[in-house]
Protein backbone atom coordinates (compact mmCIF):
# COMPACT_ATOMS: atom_id res chain seq x y z
CA UNK A 1 0.00 0.00 0.00
CA UNK A 2 1.46 3.40 -0.95
CA UNK A 3 2.48 5.60 1.97
CA UNK A 4 2.09 8.76 -0.08
CA UNK A 5 -0.16 9.24 -3.08
CA UNK A 6 -0.26 13.02 -3.24
CA UNK A 7 -0.40 14.34 -6.83
CA UNK A 8 2.82 15.87 -8.11
CA UNK A 9 3.16 19.52 -7.19
CA UNK A 10 1.76 21.75 -9.93
CA UNK A 11 0.60 18.85 -12.09
CA UNK A 12 -2.96 19.33 -13.35
CA UNK A 13 -5.76 17.07 -12.21
CA UNK A 14 -7.68 15.57 -15.12
CA UNK A 15 -11.48 15.32 -14.88
CA UNK A 16 -13.46 13.54 -17.59
CA UNK A 17 -17.16 14.24 -17.93
CA UNK A 18 -17.05 17.75 -16.46
CA UNK A 19 -20.01 18.88 -18.60
CA UNK A 20 -22.12 16.30 -16.77
CA UNK A 21 -23.68 16.41 -13.34
CA UNK A 22 -21.07 14.85 -11.03
CA UNK A 23 -18.00 15.89 -13.04
CA UNK A 24 -19.21 19.50 -12.98
CA UNK A 25 -19.48 19.57 -9.17
CA UNK A 26 -16.11 17.86 -8.74
CA UNK A 27 -14.28 20.16 -11.15
CA UNK A 28 -15.75 23.27 -9.52
CA UNK A 29 -14.66 22.06 -6.09
CA UNK A 30 -11.13 21.40 -7.34
CA UNK A 31 -10.91 24.86 -8.88
CA UNK A 32 -12.21 26.55 -5.75
CA UNK A 33 -9.59 24.71 -3.72
CA UNK A 34 -6.88 26.22 -5.90
CA UNK A 35 -6.04 23.12 -7.89
CA UNK A 36 -4.84 23.17 -11.49
CA UNK A 37 -7.71 21.50 -13.36
CA UNK A 38 -7.71 19.97 -16.83
CA UNK A 39 -11.01 18.98 -18.42
CA UNK A 40 -11.63 16.49 -21.21
CA UNK A 41 -15.00 17.28 -22.82
CA UNK A 42 -16.70 16.57 -26.13
CA UNK A 43 -18.47 19.94 -26.26
CA UNK A 44 -16.84 22.84 -24.38
CA UNK A 45 -19.96 24.95 -24.97
CA UNK A 46 -21.80 22.81 -22.40
CA UNK A 47 -19.35 23.64 -19.62
CA UNK A 48 -20.21 25.74 -16.60
CA UNK A 49 -18.91 29.29 -17.34
CA UNK A 50 -16.65 29.20 -14.29
CA UNK A 51 -15.00 26.02 -15.55
CA UNK A 52 -14.69 27.31 -19.08
CA UNK A 53 -12.96 30.45 -17.82
CA UNK A 54 -10.57 28.97 -15.24
CA UNK A 55 -9.77 25.36 -16.23
CA UNK A 56 -7.63 24.00 -19.01
CA UNK A 57 -10.20 22.67 -21.48
CA UNK A 58 -9.31 20.02 -24.03
CA UNK A 59 -11.79 18.82 -26.61
CA UNK A 60 -11.80 15.04 -26.84
CA UNK A 61 -13.94 11.94 -26.94
CA UNK A 62 -13.57 8.57 -25.22
CA UNK A 63 -14.46 6.99 -28.56
CA UNK A 64 -11.51 8.70 -30.27
CA UNK A 65 -8.35 7.27 -28.66
CA UNK A 66 -5.95 9.78 -30.22
CA UNK A 67 -7.84 12.68 -28.62
CA UNK A 68 -7.07 11.32 -25.14
CA UNK A 69 -3.28 11.46 -25.39
CA UNK A 70 -2.91 15.22 -24.70
CA UNK A 71 -5.44 15.04 -21.86
CA UNK A 72 -3.60 12.42 -19.81
CA UNK A 73 -0.07 13.67 -20.52
CA UNK A 74 1.57 14.91 -17.33
CA UNK A 75 -1.57 14.86 -15.19
CA UNK A 76 -1.08 14.31 -11.46
CA UNK A 77 -4.34 12.45 -10.91
CA UNK A 78 -7.31 11.32 -12.98
CA UNK A 79 -10.98 11.41 -12.04
CA UNK A 80 -12.90 9.39 -14.59
CA UNK A 81 -16.49 10.63 -14.32
CA UNK A 82 -17.55 10.38 -17.97
CA UNK A 83 -20.01 7.68 -18.89
CA UNK A 84 -23.27 6.84 -20.60
CA UNK A 85 -25.74 7.00 -17.68
CA UNK A 86 -28.97 7.05 -19.69
CA UNK A 87 -31.82 4.98 -18.28
CA UNK A 88 -32.81 3.91 -21.80
CA UNK A 89 -30.29 3.18 -24.53
CA UNK A 90 -28.88 0.42 -26.73
CA UNK A 91 -26.38 -2.12 -25.41
CA UNK A 92 -23.83 -1.02 -28.02
CA UNK A 93 -24.12 2.62 -26.94
CA UNK A 94 -23.52 1.75 -23.28
CA UNK A 95 -20.59 -0.50 -24.12
CA UNK A 96 -18.95 2.04 -26.42
CA UNK A 97 -18.54 4.59 -23.63
CA UNK A 98 -18.56 2.55 -20.42
CA UNK A 99 -16.26 -0.27 -21.57
CA UNK A 100 -14.40 0.74 -24.74
CA UNK A 101 -14.02 4.29 -23.42
CA UNK A 102 -12.30 2.98 -20.28
CA UNK A 103 -9.99 0.87 -22.45
CA UNK A 104 -9.09 3.88 -24.58
CA UNK A 105 -8.29 5.97 -21.49
CA UNK A 106 -5.99 3.26 -20.17
CA UNK A 107 -4.36 2.92 -23.59
CA UNK A 108 -3.57 6.64 -23.56
CA UNK A 109 -2.02 6.33 -20.09
CA UNK A 110 0.00 3.32 -21.26
CA UNK A 111 1.25 5.24 -24.30
CA UNK A 112 2.50 8.04 -22.06
CA UNK A 113 4.20 5.52 -19.78
CA UNK A 114 5.96 4.05 -22.80
CA UNK A 115 7.34 7.50 -23.56
CA UNK A 116 8.62 7.92 -20.01
CA UNK A 117 5.90 10.33 -18.90
CA UNK A 118 5.16 10.02 -15.18
CA UNK A 119 1.92 8.19 -14.37
CA UNK A 120 -0.83 9.87 -12.33
CA UNK A 121 -0.59 9.26 -8.60
CA UNK A 122 -4.13 7.89 -8.50
CA UNK A 123 -6.89 7.04 -10.96
CA UNK A 124 -10.34 7.44 -9.36
CA UNK A 125 -13.03 5.65 -11.37
CA UNK A 126 -16.70 6.41 -10.87
CA UNK A 127 -18.77 3.24 -11.19
CA UNK A 128 -22.29 2.63 -9.76
CA UNK A 129 -24.23 0.33 -7.43
CA UNK A 130 -26.12 -0.74 -10.56
CA UNK A 131 -23.33 -3.29 -11.02
CA UNK A 132 -25.20 -5.41 -8.43
CA UNK A 133 -28.24 -5.63 -10.70
CA UNK A 134 -30.86 -4.54 -8.12
CA UNK A 135 -30.82 -7.43 -5.64
CA UNK A 136 -33.63 -7.77 -3.09
CA UNK A 137 -31.24 -7.11 -0.18
CA UNK A 138 -28.42 -4.59 0.28
CA UNK A 139 -25.10 -5.74 -1.17
CA UNK A 140 -21.54 -5.25 -0.01
CA UNK A 141 -18.53 -5.06 -2.29
CA UNK A 142 -18.00 -8.83 -2.23
CA UNK A 143 -21.42 -9.50 -3.80
CA UNK A 144 -21.94 -10.68 -7.35
CA UNK A 145 -21.11 -7.81 -9.67
CA UNK A 146 -22.24 -8.41 -13.26
CA UNK A 147 -24.96 -5.79 -13.72
CA UNK A 148 -27.81 -8.27 -13.69
CA UNK A 149 -30.44 -7.97 -16.41
CA UNK A 150 -29.74 -4.42 -17.51
CA UNK A 151 -27.36 -3.17 -20.19
CA UNK A 152 -26.27 -0.10 -18.24
CA UNK A 153 -25.27 -2.05 -15.13
CA UNK A 154 -23.57 -4.74 -17.22
CA UNK A 155 -21.52 -2.16 -19.11
CA UNK A 156 -20.42 -0.45 -15.91
CA UNK A 157 -19.47 -3.80 -14.34
CA UNK A 158 -17.44 -4.72 -17.42
CA UNK A 159 -15.73 -1.32 -17.56
CA UNK A 160 -14.89 -1.47 -13.87
CA UNK A 161 -13.44 -4.99 -14.18
CA UNK A 162 -11.38 -3.92 -17.18
CA UNK A 163 -9.98 -0.94 -15.31
CA UNK A 164 -9.08 -2.93 -12.21
CA UNK A 165 -7.26 -5.60 -14.21
CA UNK A 166 -5.40 -3.41 -16.70
CA UNK A 167 -4.55 -0.56 -14.35
CA UNK A 168 -3.10 -3.03 -11.86
CA UNK A 169 -1.02 -4.63 -14.61
CA UNK A 170 0.22 -1.16 -15.59
CA UNK A 171 1.29 -0.45 -12.00
CA UNK A 172 -1.24 2.34 -11.52
CA UNK A 173 -2.80 3.18 -8.20
CA UNK A 174 -6.58 3.17 -8.65
CA UNK A 175 -9.78 3.42 -6.62
CA UNK A 176 -13.31 2.50 -7.71
CA UNK A 177 -16.30 4.24 -6.15
CA UNK A 178 -19.81 2.82 -6.59
CA UNK A 179 -22.24 5.64 -5.76
CA UNK A 180 -25.92 5.07 -5.13
CA UNK A 181 -28.48 7.62 -6.40
CA UNK A 182 -26.77 11.01 -6.52
CA UNK A 183 -28.99 14.02 -5.81
CA UNK A 184 -28.53 17.78 -5.75
CA UNK A 185 -28.48 20.78 -8.10
CA UNK A 186 -28.41 19.65 -11.75
CA UNK A 187 -29.22 16.07 -10.75
CA UNK A 188 -31.27 14.14 -13.34
CA UNK A 189 -33.26 12.73 -10.42
CA UNK A 190 -34.21 16.19 -9.20
CA UNK A 191 -34.96 17.39 -12.73
CA UNK A 192 -37.01 14.41 -13.93
CA UNK A 193 -38.87 13.61 -10.73
CA UNK A 194 -39.38 17.30 -10.02
CA UNK A 195 -40.92 17.81 -13.46
CA UNK A 196 -43.43 15.00 -12.86
CA UNK A 197 -44.25 16.27 -9.38
CA UNK A 198 -44.62 19.79 -10.69
CA UNK A 199 -47.49 18.90 -12.98
CA UNK A 200 -47.29 15.34 -14.27
CA UNK A 201 -47.53 11.76 -13.01
CA UNK A 202 -45.06 10.20 -10.59
CA UNK A 203 -45.09 6.47 -9.87
CA UNK A 204 -44.26 5.03 -6.46
CA UNK A 205 -43.64 1.28 -6.43
CA UNK A 206 -44.99 -0.50 -3.31
CA UNK A 207 -45.82 2.87 -1.82
CA UNK A 208 -42.22 4.05 -2.04
CA UNK A 209 -41.05 1.88 0.87
CA UNK A 210 -37.69 1.05 -0.71
CA UNK A 211 -34.63 3.03 0.37
CA UNK A 212 -33.57 5.35 -2.45
CA UNK A 213 -29.87 5.20 -1.56
CA UNK A 214 -29.72 8.97 -1.17
CA UNK A 215 -26.31 10.50 -1.85
CA UNK A 216 -25.86 14.25 -1.99
CA UNK A 217 -23.45 15.27 -4.73
CA UNK A 218 -21.18 17.34 -2.47
CA UNK A 219 -20.88 14.38 -0.12
CA UNK A 220 -19.85 12.21 -3.06
CA UNK A 221 -17.24 14.81 -4.06
CA UNK A 222 -15.87 14.63 -0.49
CA UNK A 223 -15.35 10.90 -0.96
CA UNK A 224 -13.81 11.36 -4.40
CA UNK A 225 -11.24 13.79 -3.06
CA UNK A 226 -10.50 11.39 -0.20
CA UNK A 227 -10.08 8.59 -2.73
CA UNK A 228 -7.55 10.65 -4.66
CA UNK A 229 -5.00 10.73 -1.85
CA UNK A 230 -5.89 8.32 0.97
CA UNK A 231 -3.51 5.33 1.26
CA UNK A 232 -6.53 3.22 2.28
CA UNK A 233 -8.10 3.90 -1.13
CA UNK A 234 -5.25 2.21 -3.06
CA UNK A 235 -6.82 -0.59 -5.12
CA UNK A 236 -10.01 -0.11 -3.13
CA UNK A 237 -13.61 -0.67 -4.24
CA UNK A 238 -16.27 1.13 -2.21
CA UNK A 239 -20.03 1.60 -2.17
CA UNK A 240 -20.96 5.23 -1.50
CA UNK A 241 -24.18 6.68 -0.09
CA UNK A 242 -25.15 9.03 2.70
CA UNK A 243 -25.46 7.45 6.17
CA UNK A 244 -29.12 8.44 6.57
CA UNK A 245 -31.82 6.13 5.25
CA UNK A 246 -34.31 7.87 2.94
CA UNK A 247 -37.25 6.04 1.39
CA UNK A 248 -38.57 6.99 -2.04
CA UNK A 249 -41.82 7.96 -0.31
CA UNK A 250 -40.02 10.48 1.87
CA UNK A 251 -37.91 11.80 -0.98
CA UNK A 252 -40.93 12.29 -3.27
CA UNK A 253 -42.98 13.85 -0.47
CA UNK A 254 -40.24 16.30 0.51
CA UNK A 255 -39.46 17.28 -3.08
CA UNK A 256 -43.14 17.72 -3.96
CA UNK A 257 -43.73 19.90 -0.92
CA UNK A 258 -40.58 21.92 -1.52
CA UNK A 259 -41.42 22.80 -5.12
CA UNK A 260 -45.14 23.22 -4.48
CA UNK A 261 -45.88 20.42 -6.92
CA UNK A 262 -49.38 19.59 -8.07
CA UNK A 263 -48.59 16.45 -9.98
CA UNK A 264 -50.30 13.14 -9.31
CA UNK A 265 -48.47 10.46 -7.32
CA UNK A 266 -49.61 6.98 -8.37
CA UNK A 267 -48.87 4.02 -6.11
CA UNK A 268 -48.63 0.56 -7.66
CA UNK A 269 -47.74 -2.84 -6.16
CA UNK A 270 -44.38 -4.15 -7.37
CA UNK A 271 -45.85 -7.06 -9.35
CA UNK A 272 -48.33 -4.82 -11.18
CA UNK A 273 -45.68 -2.20 -11.92
CA UNK A 274 -43.31 -4.88 -13.26
CA UNK A 275 -46.00 -6.40 -15.50
CA UNK A 276 -46.95 -2.98 -16.87
CA UNK A 277 -43.32 -2.11 -17.46
CA UNK A 278 -42.70 -5.31 -19.43
CA UNK A 279 -45.72 -4.63 -21.65
CA UNK A 280 -44.76 -1.01 -22.28
CA UNK A 281 -41.16 -1.94 -23.04
CA UNK A 282 -42.19 -4.69 -25.46
CA UNK A 283 -44.65 -2.43 -27.27
CA UNK A 284 -42.09 0.36 -27.48
CA UNK A 285 -39.55 -1.94 -29.11
CA UNK A 286 -41.99 -3.65 -31.47
CA UNK A 287 -43.29 -0.30 -32.71
CA UNK A 288 -39.76 1.18 -32.73
CA UNK A 289 -40.98 4.29 -30.98
CA UNK A 290 -38.53 7.12 -30.32
CA UNK A 291 -37.49 8.18 -26.85
CA UNK A 292 -37.91 6.33 -23.55
CA UNK A 293 -41.07 4.46 -22.50
CA UNK A 294 -43.09 6.01 -19.69
CA UNK A 295 -42.25 2.93 -17.64
CA UNK A 296 -39.81 0.05 -18.15
CA UNK A 297 -38.28 -2.66 -15.90
CA UNK A 298 -35.14 -0.69 -14.97
CA UNK A 299 -37.29 2.07 -13.46
CA UNK A 300 -39.40 -0.44 -11.54
CA UNK A 301 -36.27 -2.02 -10.03
CA UNK A 302 -34.78 1.39 -9.24
CA UNK A 303 -37.87 2.50 -7.33
CA UNK A 304 -38.95 -0.88 -6.01
CA UNK A 305 -35.70 -2.45 -4.78
CA UNK A 306 -33.33 -1.03 -2.19
CA UNK A 307 -30.50 1.16 -3.43
CA UNK A 308 -29.05 1.48 0.10
CA UNK A 309 -26.09 -0.84 -0.32
CA UNK A 310 -23.60 -1.50 2.44
CA UNK A 311 -20.97 1.16 3.13
CA UNK A 312 -19.17 -0.53 6.04
CA UNK A 313 -15.96 -0.84 4.02
CA UNK A 314 -15.92 2.89 3.23
CA UNK A 315 -16.60 3.80 6.85
CA UNK A 316 -13.84 1.49 8.08
CA UNK A 317 -11.40 3.10 5.64
CA UNK A 318 -12.06 6.50 7.22
CA UNK A 319 -13.74 8.26 4.30
CA UNK A 320 -15.84 11.37 5.03
CA UNK A 321 -19.54 10.52 4.88
CA UNK A 322 -22.64 12.69 5.01
CA UNK A 323 -21.08 16.09 5.72
CA UNK A 324 -24.15 17.83 4.27
CA UNK A 325 -27.28 16.51 6.04
CA UNK A 326 -30.32 15.30 4.10
CA UNK A 327 -32.54 18.27 4.97
CA UNK A 328 -29.96 20.78 3.75
CA UNK A 329 -29.26 18.71 0.64
CA UNK A 330 -32.98 18.66 -0.20
CA UNK A 331 -33.19 22.43 0.23
CA UNK A 332 -30.36 22.89 -2.26
CA UNK A 333 -32.04 20.58 -4.74
CA UNK A 334 -35.39 22.34 -4.40
CA UNK A 335 -33.82 25.79 -4.80
CA UNK A 336 -32.02 24.71 -7.97
CA UNK A 337 -35.16 23.11 -9.44
CA UNK A 338 -37.26 26.24 -8.89
CA UNK A 339 -34.53 28.41 -10.41
CA UNK A 340 -34.20 25.99 -13.33
CA UNK A 341 -37.96 26.03 -13.96
CA UNK A 342 -38.06 29.84 -13.83
CA UNK A 343 -35.19 30.07 -16.30
CA UNK A 344 -36.90 27.67 -18.71
CA UNK A 345 -40.15 29.58 -18.45
CA UNK A 346 -38.39 32.87 -19.14
CA UNK A 347 -36.62 31.51 -22.21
Amino acid sequence: MPTSVAPRSGAPVLVTGASGFIGRHLALRLLREGRAVRLLVRDPARLDPELAAAAQVLRGDLLEPASLLPAVRGCGAVFHCAGNVATWDREQAYRAVNVDGVAHLLQALAANQAEGVAAPARLVHLSTVDVYGYPAQPADESARCDGGAFDYGRSKAQGEALLREQATRMGLSWCVLRPANVMGPHSPFIERIGAELHGGLMLLVDGGRADCGFLYVDNLVDCMLWAESAPQAHHGVFNVRDPVGVSWQRFVHDLRRGIGGRGVVLKLPYALAEAGAQLLQAGHRVLRLPGEPLLHPLLVRMFGRTCAHDTSRLQAAGAPLGRVPYEQAMQHGVAWFLQHQAHRAAS
